[in-house]
């Protein structure tokens, strides 16, 4: 790719960020937003979360006890975690590290 299509395409993609960067802003700073974006708010996060958790269970096998140990462990792990402390940093790095541990031992 010749080095002036290279500089106008990233000129092209830096300027489409910044419009997706600046369209809330425009949008909602002046007005108070709708009853739409508070139920986005409210449901959305929950159900990316429920899509995720699906899609990485998606391949656990129940043949064994380290097929799926380690999985459901670290998911117990972080949602016990998140309703006792209420902080979703330490309750997704606990449960990505009890899983890393379970993995690398033999069960």
């Amino acid at each position: 790719m010749p080095v002036t299509k290279a500089v106008l395409v990233s000129l092209l993609i830096g300027l489409i960020v910044f419009c997706e960067r600046l369209f809330p802003f425009a949008v909602f700073s002046k007005r108070k937003p709708g009853k739409l974006i508070h139920i986005f708010e409210r449901f959305v996060p929950p159900i990316v979360m429920i899509g995720l958790l699906i899609y990485s269970l998606r391949n656990v096998r129940f043949a064994s006890l380290g097929q799926w140990v380690p999985q459901i462990s670290a998911i117990i792990f972080t949602i016990v975690t998140y309703l006792w402390k209420k902080n979703s940093l330490v309750s997704i790095f606990g449960g990505t590290i009890i899983y890393m541990v379970l993995i690398r031992v033999p069960l």
